[in-house]
């Protein structure tokens, strides 16, 4: 043979030829480079090579893999692209080839729809007897559970699978319909009862509202007894409603409690001089003293008012004595117990010794800035009018004294038991 062709394909006019093989007529594969014919007629037979190597490769995926089926389109594919591939070869023998593998891929997708067949009217049997169950959490989860078999099952017979797809998807939507509808239903039934629980909550606190009267009672009772009636919530929801409804009530009741316990004063100047005595019996036991409890005092004297009556001006003063050095001792225990480590562990004597020392420190600098506050108001000694003292310094000058008061005490307390 002529170096100008070879078994499978010629040279001719600068150009190479594959020749007519199975139903493919002859075609032009490439051309002649450099004036070398044998050179280039040896490049399409290498180029041959690699179509052989791509049918070896799909052949083995198929014979080694279980899932057979998944490659029938790969070998169509191949197919397709050995049809117009450039290469001189026995195309015909790979054409053979993929013709033996494909027979067995088909037979083999032929069988398991044979058995999908079976598995999917397994299925749908299994569907159609769940689709009128009211277990809705459950059987939702199951078919969930049966649909990803359906899925993973494959197809059936062509003749079969779009009638078994649309009977699976009927038996799917039908019980999914029901429990939309049951589901909406126990929605608009749970919003009813939340706004019934809110319109009694209103209700309780319209009446709590209300001036006092012998029906209040009564009329609550009324409501909680409606309450009782309304059904029942998901919990987090019937929690929500059924604290609102039992603070309304615990509130109400204590207050009214409260109002009955409560001494009784002959006038509001029995009643100052009442709070100004518990005042001053808390300053002895500043350790034990809740700040919201002086709060509460405070706001309970304010209440009263100024009263016209000379001992008032007297009780306020000492009211306010007593109130000044209560906070003032309690934020001087704070600051100690920031200021010194370990200081709720140290002895009593210890802790003693150093609220003086710190108590002394500030002192000293609070009377540094009242020497500042005089100096710069005698200034005006020698004026017509001497400005009168402003706000913060008056109060410094409380809030030293109140300073001193402490300090003779702890000193008093540290001669007298150490």
């Amino acid at each position: 043979m002529s170096n100008t062709q070879n078994q499978y394909g010629y040279a001719k006019d600068g150009k190479i030829y594959l020749y007519a093989y199975m139903d493919f007529p002859e075609r032009e594969l490439g051309v002649v480079k450099d004036d070398n014919v044998e050179k280039s007629i040896e490049y399409f037979v290498k180029r041959f090579d690699m179509a052989t190597t791509k049918v070896n490769e799909l052949v083995t995926a198929i014979e080694e893999s279980q899932n057979k089926g998944s490659y029938l389109m790969k070998l169509l594919h191949l197919r397709e692209y050995l049809s117009t591939f450039n290469g001189l070869g026995d195309f015909p023998s790979l054409f053979a080839v993929l013709d033996t593998h494909e027979a067995t891929i088909r037979d083999y997708i032929l069988h398991n729809r044979g058995k999908n067949l079976e598995i999917k009217t397994a299925l749908l049997k299994e569907a159609e007897a769940m689709r009128e169950s009211t277990n809705w959490s459950q059987t939702a989860f199951d078919f969930k559970e049966l649909k990803m078999k359906w899925i993973k099952t494959g197809s059936s017979p062509s003749e079969n699978e779009e009638k078994l797809n649309a009977a699976f998807t009927v038996a799917i939507d039908y019980f999914f319909a029901n429990r939309n509808a049951f589901v909406e239903e126990k929605n608009r039934v749970i919003e009813e009862r939340k706004q019934a629980y809110q319109t009694l909550i209103n209700k309780l606190r319209q009446v709590i509202a209300e001036p006092p009267s012998e029906e209040k009672v009564p009329k609550i009772k009324v409501l909680q007894k409606e309450w009782r009636e309304v059904g029942i919530l998901p919990k987090k929801h019937f929690t929500f409603y059924t604290k609102i409804f039992k603070n309304e009530l615990s509130n109400y009741f204590n207050k009214k409690k409260k109002k009955e316990d409560a001494p009784k004063y002959a006038t509001p100047l029995e009643h100052k001089e009442a709070l100004c005595a518990r005042v001053e019996k808390l300053v002895d036991m500043p350790e034990a003293v809740k700040l919201d409890e002086i709060k509460k005092i405070q706001d309970e004297w304010k209440k009263l008012g100024k009263l016209p009556d000379l001992k008032d001006k007297e009780l306020n003063t000492r009211f306010k004595i007593a109130c000044n050095e209560i906070f003032e001792h309690s934020f001087l225990l704070k600051t100690s117990k920031v200021k010194f480590e370990g200081f709720a562990t140290k002895t009593k004597f210890e802790q003693l010794k150093l609220k003086i020392r710190l108590l002394k420190e500030t002192l000293k600098e609070d009377e540094t800035i009242l020497n500042n506050y005089n100096t710069e108001r005698n200034r005006y000694r020698f004026a017509t009018e001497q400005p009168p003292m402003s706000a913060d310094h008056i109060n410094l000058i409380n809030k030293i004294k109140t300073k001193q008061r402490i300090l003779k005490k702890l000193q008093d307390q540290l001669l007298s038991n150490y």
